[in-house]
């Protein structure tokens, strides 16, 4: 496992084209363009993800420690990794917690775990998934795959940090909530539901972690890049 990674310090959105997997994507009105502005602009949790936590006394009066783009995050299975669009280390006046953010505006989940699955190596790493959760594989084949491997990543960091509490994080930039239903069975799925956007669930431990759902519906900033930018 790797452990050692080569730092490149953010200090203006435009930093994080460099990490992008699609540079296509760094465009007003795009999740990743969107998420960046107002994390990196605000060089801390931004004022809409601070008024969602600060209504949960786990996470209320948060500080940002450190956040790391497109993270890679070993899911302990072969394949892919995971690469949460941020993975903020916090502060909070209950100690210290992980946050797996992931940024969206109109685009989905990608697919749902019924027609992700389909391949013996895709049903291990499913069940593993599931195992971490606390879920059957037969109660996630409705839930969109990316759901259930960006609350791990979570999860795993918060272990690999050694601190007891795991948030996954929609940052939403879309003024219809697109993908908020996706995100809601899988908030049911997991016991911890999410009856309305700006609301932080309830807890489920897992894998020996206190683990939340959180969804923070924002504005778009849409506007035109600067040179500097």
């Amino acid at each position: 496992m790797t452990r050692f990674f080569f730092p490149h310090e953010i200090t203006q959105p435009g930093d994080v084209r460099r990490f992008l997997k699609h540079a296509n994507h760094w465009r007003p009105r795009y999740s990743a363009y969107e998420l960046a502005h107002s994390w990196v602009s605000a060089n801390d949790i931004p004022a809409s993800v601070r008024d969602v936590l600060d209504t949960c006394p786990d996470y209320a009066g948060a500080d940002l420690v450190e956040g790391l783009f497109e993270r890679r995050v070993d899911l302990r299975t072969p394949g892919e990794p995971s690469h949460p669009d941020i993975l903020a280390f916090v502060k909070s006046y209950c100690g210290y917690a992980v946050i797996a953010v992931e940024g969206k505006v109109a685009e989905p989940f990608k697919e749902f775990v019924s027609a992700w699955n389909d391949s013996p190596g895709k049903a291990y790493r499913l069940e593993r998934l599931c195992a971490s959760l606390g879920l059957p594989v037969d109660a996630v084949e409705d839930i969109r795959y990316q759901l259930l491997h960006r609350t791990v990543s979570a999860i795993h960091e918060a272990q690999r940090y050694r601190t007891e509490r795991a948030l996954m994080l929609v940052h939403s930039f879309s003024a219809r909530d697109a993908s908020f239903g996706d995100f809601q069975r899988f908030a049911a799925a997991m016991g911890i539901p999410v009856r309305s956007v700006n609301e932080v669930s309830g807890e489920r431990e897992c894998d020996g972690i206190r683990v939340r759902l959180a969804w923070v519906k924002d504005q778009p900033r849409g506007r035109v890049e600067g040179p500097d930018e």
